[in-house]
């Protein structure tokens, strides 16, 4: 029993010095969020590569196309999950309803890069949480996978 203490406490610390860790580059190499709240280009394809400026640890791709939107996630599950639904640009805002699970959990502020390849969706709510996606070509077999697991597995949508 006491080694299992010792070694849970030598985790505890191991934790706390990874979470302190500034990793010595001076955030020299981040891109600077764009919230700009211009959503003009945002009719492509994207991939979800950060939450919050930490990788992320689940995949989803989400494509928008003329008012319409797909959303492909792997969260909590081995497969895919697809939605769809409309999304509204509304000055600086986006907003979205699935087809079958209602209003997205809120809207976003946000925008995409001058390069058009980043778009950036700041939460609007109390504890905003900021997601970065990068465009992209959502591969095929993703697609086909999660059309094909829809409504398997009720997990709650990411957007």
């Amino acid at each position: 029993m006491k080694i299992f203490k010792t070694l849970s406490l030598a985790f505890v610390v191991l934790l706390a010095a990874v979470a302190c860790d500034k990793g010595g580059d001076d955030n020299n190499d981040k891109k600077p969020v764009d919230q700009s709240g211009s959503f003009e280009n945002i009719e492509k394809e994207w991939k979800l590569v950060s939450v919050n400026d930490a990788p992320a640890e689940f995949n989803v791709y989400i494509s928008f196309s003329t008012g319409l939107f797909a959303l492909y996630q792997q969260m909590y599950t081995l497969d895919y999950q697809f939605y769809e639904g409309e999304y509204n640009v509304d000055g600086g805002t986006l907003s979205g309803s699935y087809f079958d699970a209602g209003a997205w959990k809120c809207e976003y502020t946000g925008g995409v890069s001058a390069d058009g390849n980043t778009l950036t969706l700041v939460s609007k709510d109390a504890n905003p949480i900021t997601s970065v996606y990068e465009a992209c070509t959502i591969p095929e077999d993703v697609k086909e996978e999660a059309t094909a697991t829809r409504g398997v597995v009720d997990v709650t949508p990411y957007l």
